[in-house]
């Protein structure tokens, strides 16, 4: 009998391909599914062909569903409802509490099928946040936290959660059953890179969107006065105003911004790194993905100073810093011309990268959907 999983992805697949995440079995964790059918919430994504790999050896299909406001998603539930009644899977998947999650959640609710829930973000700072700087996005996050997140967030069967600083906002919304499983990481993938012989050195990276809460403001200011260049990767809409701070702070010549790249190459970028750097919000994220990557290529490390008591082991393998631009000058310049420290620290990002690594994943992903089919 053929074992079938349903996906609420965060995002059309198209988003993905834009931002260079399609990244193989994420999907279908040790080709333990021999169909995977991804619910996509735009009119027309891409095609299957071009993201086949996240699917590993099953049939893959994209079931287009349409662009949904959240306060009408009732009037959608039907056609949703159908469409995963005619795929019959044995689990469905969400990656979010929010209105893919609502779907996903409505349909294991009434067909009675295990739900698989992972939760990569920290709404309630979010909402935090928002209600300081952004009132109208507030009031929609506010509306979720009412009337939508904790019905996910409490019919999920099994919650992971990628780094720790999550727990809290899961047990507040009534979840159970939860685990901490970070992002996967193919370590032999990171561990290979090909240094690019254009970029200048020593080279500080930042690769994270373009957005507030990464603090690329930061690490552009530290780099005032530090003999060194940098390099950020990434999309957003925060990208005019930093280019306006690099002219200002007069570091045309030093700083640099290009696009995200193909996550296939993306390794490349760190092996030609000497530090990596990312000021974001600790309260938001622990552990996010390009620090994760960072690790696995033997990169030195600066990330701001963890919330008290969610560090996710990262101690003995990064440098914390105050989240402003002299705590980053002074902590990336102590690496810069420090060798023995530099060394230490990226034989320990390497050993700590185990934690990631794919492989190990994969297989806890998979004994996971195996026993909710089970329980089933």
């Amino acid at each position: 009998m053929k074992r079938k999983i349903c996906i609420f992805p965060n995002d059309p697949m198209m988003s993905y391909v834009e931002k260079g995440e399609i990244k193989k079995r994420y999907f279908n964790p040790q080709n333990f599914f021999d169909e995977v059918h991804i619910i996509s919430f735009i009119d027309k994504d891409v095609g299957e062909d071009k993201i086949q790999i996240v699917a590993g050896n099953a049939k893959l299909k994209i079931h287009e569903i349409g662009k949904i406001a959240i306060n009408k998603r009732k009037n959608y539930v039907d056609n949703v409802m159908d469409i995963v009644k005619s795929i019959n899977p044995d689990v469905i998947r969400a990656y979010n509490s929010r209105l893919e999650g609502w779907f996903a959640a409505n349909c294991a609710d009434k067909l009675n099928i295990p739900f698989f829930l992972s939760i990569h973000t920290q709404m309630d700072h979010n909402r935090k946040i928002a209600k300081k700087t952004n009132f109208k996005k507030y009031l929609g996050l506010k509306y979720l936290e009412k009337f939508i997140e904790p019905y996910v967030i409490k019919q999920a069967n099994k919650i992971t959660m990628v780094y720790r600083v999550i727990e809290p906002y899961i047990l507040k919304k009534g979840g159970k059953n939860i685990e901490l499983l970070y992002n996967r990481i193919d370590l032999s993938q990171f561990s290979n890179g090909n240094k690019i012989e254009r970029l200048p050195i020593p080279l500080i990276l930042s690769v994270g969107n373009l957005i507030k809460e990464k603090n690329h403001e930061c690490v552009i200011k530290a780099m005032k006065n530090l003999e060194a260049h940098c390099l950020i990767i990434g999309k957003g809409n925060d990208f005019e105003r930093l280019q306006k701070i690099i002219k200002d702070e007069k570091l045309e010549n030093k700083i640099q911004i290009i696009d995200s790249v193909p996550h296939n190459e993306i390794q490349n970028y760190y092996k030609s790194a000497n530090v990596f750097a990312l000021a974001y919000n600790p309260e938001l994220e622990g552990l996010p993905m390009p620090v994760m990557e960072a690790m696995a290529s033997g990169l030195p490390i600066v990330i701001p100073f963890q919330k008290e008591g969610f560090s996710d082991g990262l101690e003995n393998s990064v440098v914390f810093s105050e989240r402003n631009p002299h705590g980053f000058h002074k902590n990336i310049k102590k690496i810069l011309n420090n060798q023995k420290i530099s060394h230490e620290l990226s034989m320990n990002c390497i050993k700590k990268s185990k934690d990631f690594d794919e492989e190990r994943i994969e297989k806890r992903e998979a004994e996971i959907y195996a026993k909710l089919i089970q329980r089933n």
